[in-house]
């Protein structure tokens, strides 16, 4: 018999369920509204709702984002998959080498900075393959969502589930403990993402709004160093290899496209801003950018306004003025003839050029010459250093808690170990952090809480009947519409109730990480539905198979 709290909390669960479903509010409005519903109508105390919204979870996920963020930005990741597409030129052990990478990484890094990660490399694959984007974004996106399953850092449920283990035990999960069957789903899953990456259509993208215009190709140079990897290639061998047209060489010589290329030479290319992280990956090419800038690389494509007082200046004029601390490094290709060297172009009206510098000083080169920011998109520079104390900081917190270490000090040490030597800028920390998530995740922790104070949890367990396939199936049906933080919640507390809690848990963590069949299920999904121009059919189709490889192997795990 269902009570008047255990009735309104029911109310609120299957609105907000209805909310998150129909995508017309935003996640974190959601999870606020139905807070405060509960609060009115006295469920839930205000002291419950604070304890929630600064637990562990919410406090462990922001400190993972920042970490994974200083690994994706320094590029390193990115090199070592670069390195790869050049040396290997058969397709399946091209991708099942980087879909391996990217299902490792999950284990550890934000699902979400992965993605974005390898969408750069997603664009190198298809200019190189003479195929789409379209056909490595998803399966990158389903490896990246796949394989963050098999710790207990990995994925957000899988951080509530470890806090709400805590609550109800009184210690800490391992922090393999989701490794069976976890790491058997990985391993099964790449080869069905390399058979999606085939059979996904070959799309190309419309533009179907202002906000998503972005310029085609820009121009930039770089200049030839000693001990270049480049050196001796020819300049039709450099274009194919890396997949960067080449506009014009200094000093030029005759016969041009068969020219080697030398030590001090210095190249006027064409790339897309996509391809800008594969530039910077290649050893011995040095970007012209000014060491201040690449300290606190922010890049940013700006728009030239008609009144823009740099109309008519070139971009030596505006390097030599000195006014700013940024770098424009590229500038909008399209019907431009170049006479000379990339100094010697004049800016028009109408042009985007790619700016670097820190947030500041873009913010008021921006301002003071009439420029308009157009939409962000990943772009980033390779930077050795930082890449290899990143990748240490986050081995010292896997090593830490594989020791037993609660996860909030092993990766609170990586974090000071990152802010201290400077691998990220402590003023950019905060944009590192996705506030809606954790706002989300701190509001639905609270609404699952009052899901199981009010009774609601165990009513649902006895029509599951403790049936492990009912539990999965209804985890990742909930995952697929409200979002795995949403069906962890929800789900946590009844795989408590099951006569075996720790092997439920495990269930639901499986679950709740297969968000394949929906876009709006997983952020990943989200951040390659435009790129590449999918359909709500292409996630309920390629996303079944993912999903069969995950389900299959989890009984496995319960009735083998």
């Amino acid at each position: 018999m269902l009570t008047e709290d255990m009735l309104i909390v029911l109310i609120v669960f299957l609105v907000s369920v209805a909310l998150l479903i129909s995508n017309r509010v935003r996640y974190d409005f959601v999870g606020i509204g139905a807070v405060f519903v509960l609060v009115v109508f006295g469920i839930t105390k205000i002291s419950t709702v604070t304890a929630e919204i600064g637990s562990i979870p919410v406090l462990l996920l922001g400190i993972v984002m920042v970490v994974s963020r200083a690994v994706s930005e320094s590029g390193l990741i990115d090199k070592f998959a670069e390195r790869m597409a050049r040396l290997i030129s058969n397709g399946p052990v091209l991708l099942f080498i980087l879909f391996a990478l990217v299902g490792f990484l999950s284990g550890f890094m934000s699902d979400v900075a992965l993605t974005l990660m390898m969408v750069p490399m997603s664009y190198y694959l298809a200019d190189k393959k003479k195929k789409s984007p379209s056909k490595y974004l998803l399966p990158f996106a389903y490896i990246a969502v796949l394989g963050g399953r098999y710790t207990v850092a990995s994925t957000s449920s899988n951080v509530i589930l470890y806090d709400l283990w805590y609550s109800s035990t009184g210690h800490f999960l391992p922090f393999f403990q989701f490794a069976f069957p976890g790491i058997y789903i990985v391993l099964a899953g790449i080869p069905a993402a390399i058979l999606i990456s085939y059979l996904l259509p070959n799309r190309v993208k419309k533009i179907s709004s202002t906000d998503e215009f972005k310029t085609g190709e820009y121009l930039t140079e770089v200049v030839v160093a000693k001990e270049s990897e480049v050196i001796g290639k020819t300049l039709a061998e450099f274009e194919k290899d890396y997949g960067i047209r080449v506009v014009a060489i200094y000093p030029g010589r005759i016969s041009w496209r068969l020219r080697p290329i030398f030590e001090g030479d210095v190249l006027l290319i064409r790339l897309k801003p996509e391809s800008l992280t594969t530039l910077s990956l290649i050893k011995g090419l040095r970007m012209t950018i000014p060491k201040a800038a690449q300290e606190n690389m922010s890049i940013k494509e700006v728009f030239v306004m008609p009144e823009s007082r740099l109309v008519g200046k070139t971009l030596s004029q505006i390097r030599e003025s000195r006014s700013y601390n940024v770098s424009i490094i590229g500038i909008s290709a399209y019907g431009k003839r170049v006479f000379g060297r990339f100094r010697s172009i004049a800016i028009a009206s109408g042009d985007v050029l790619m700016v670097s510098g820190s947030d500041e000083d873009t913010a008021a080169f921006i301002t003071d010459n009439s420029l308009g920011p157009l939409s962000a998109r990943d772009m980033r520079v390779f930077n050795p250093t930082k890449g290899v104390i990143s990748i240490a900081a986050l081995a010292l917190a896997i090593g830490l808690a594989t020791a037993g270490v609660n996860l909030i000090e092993a990766f609170g040490a990586a974090f000071i170990v990152i802010i201290v030597t400077g691998s990220l800028n402590y003023k950019t920390i905060y944009r590192y952090i996705n506030w809606p998530i954790l706002i989300f995740v701190g509001t639905y922790l609270v609404l699952g809480a009052a899901l199981t104070s009010s009774g609601v949890s165990v009513y649902v367990a006895s029509l599951i009947m403790g049936s492990p396939v009912i539990l999965f199936l209804i985890t990742a049906l909930l995952a697929n519409t409200v979002g795995n933080v949403g069906s962890a919640v929800i789900m946590g507390p009844i795989a408590l109730g099951f006569p075996d809690p720790l092997k439920a848990i495990v269930v639901v963590a499986m679950a709740a990480s297969s968000t394949f069949l929906t876009a709006f299920g997983n952020q990943s999904n989200l951040i390659v539905q435009s790129a590449g121009a999918y359909k709500a059919r292409d996630y309920a189709v390629f996303g079944s198979l993912m999903f069969i490889v995950a389900f299959a192997f989890t009984m496995m795990y319960v009735y083998l």
